[in-house]
């Protein structure tokens, strides 16, 4: 029998986070995963009919309906959080065909900001699938909300690929609110991976230590109207990181970085994918705004790094860090 509190509805229902979720008004279902308790042999479509894995759970909803996923039992001799496992050999998937789903994290913190939600309901990439996302996703207007992810195994295409291309609308303006990254070390992708999708929005995120964090790359198509809000990178080893946002690939418009805090220390890896170390790294003539930032003490005493190497955003104004132009070292941005 699932666990999930009696307070979570089957057809539409918000009990967690905002309470005012519009989609049951147009009877979507609701199904729910309890990877402890569940099984795939039932319907999903309440909490004593929880399905045990994602994957089977995002195969039997149609677009637009909501997916809940609980915690785990937590063994108490542990010193981590219980992580969730896909089923077999391969990560998760949300297809194109399934537009505006949502994958929220439903445990007790799931009502809180940052990492107390996403730290109490992880999702783990499995230990054969090192090339692939942990969650590839696909279908347009997608919410993924209040989770954790591990990578396992992966070490290539991001704990969250949004994965778009200039022909269909794909993973257009999907939404990652409210989850935790840890510990990424891809060389060659950000914890969060977006390919190509118009107005993406990544806010309230927190990430500790991922070599990228935030990937953001034009590879057929401009990015546009894509916002990166109130974030926090937290940046414990300098060796550890390269870019907690990178900006590259065909030319984006009106990419907005605002409200975000990047602590510790200034990024001095050089393994990412950028390879060139700073916070933000925009390898591409971006036309963006990075406002009302913060930075750690590091990257305003002097360091050797700029925080922000700024090719072609059209702003940076976000207090006093250092920082580089296209014309080369641009001073205490704010002094």
């Amino acid at each position: 029998m699932s666990k999930f509190g009696d307070q979570v509805f089957q057809f539409g229902g918000m009990p967690v986070g905002n309470p005012d979720r519009y989609t049951g008004w147009w009877g979507v279902t609701s199904r729910f995963v309890d990877y402890d308790h569940g099984n795939d042999g039932n319907t999903g479509k309440a909490p004593t009919k929880a399905k045990q894995h994602l994957q089977s759970a995002i195969n039997a909803s149609a677009a637009g309906d909501v997916i809940y996923i609980r915690n785990r039992d937590q063994d108490i001799t542990t010193t981590d959080g219980e992580t969730i496992l896909p089923q077999g050999a391969t990560n998760w998937s949300i297809p194109e065909s399934k537009p505006h789903m949502s994958i929220i994290g439903a445990s007790n913190l799931s009502h809180l900001p940052f990492q107390s939600a996403g730290y109490s309901v992880i999702l783990k990439g499995t230990a054969t699938a090192n090339t692939t996302p942990v969650i590839d996703v696909q279908g347009a207007y997608t919410l993924i909300e209040n989770l954790g992810f591990h990578r396992g195994g992966s070490t290539a295409g991001g704990l969250i690929a949004l994965t778009g291309n200039s022909t269909s609308l794909r993973a257009l303006g999907s939404v990652v609110s409210n989850c935790l990254f840890r510990l990424y070390s891809s060389t060659s992708h950000g914890a969060v991976y977006n390919i190509d999708n118009w107005f993406v929005t990544i806010h309230g995120c927190d990430f500790h230590d991922c070599l990228t964090g935030i990937d953001l790359y034009g590879s057929a198509s401009t990015m546009r109207r894509n916002r990166i809000s109130n974030c926090i990178f937290r940046n414990q080893t300098a060796a550890s990181v390269c870019n907690n946002i990178y900006l590259h690939g065909s030319n984006g418009q009106d990419i907005t970085i605002s409200d975000c805090d990047f602590l510790g220390e200034v990024p001095t890896a050089i393994t990412g994918a950028s390879g060139v170390a700073g916070c933000i790294y925009a390898a591409s003539a971006i036309q963006g705004t990075v406002v009302r930032c913060n930075y750690s003490d590091d990257a305003i005493e002097g360091t050797t790094a700029p925080a922000i190497t700024a090719n072609g955003l059209s702003q940076v104004n976000c207090g006093q860090c250092k920082w580089t132009a296209d014309s080369g070292v641009g001073g205490l941005e704010g002094s």
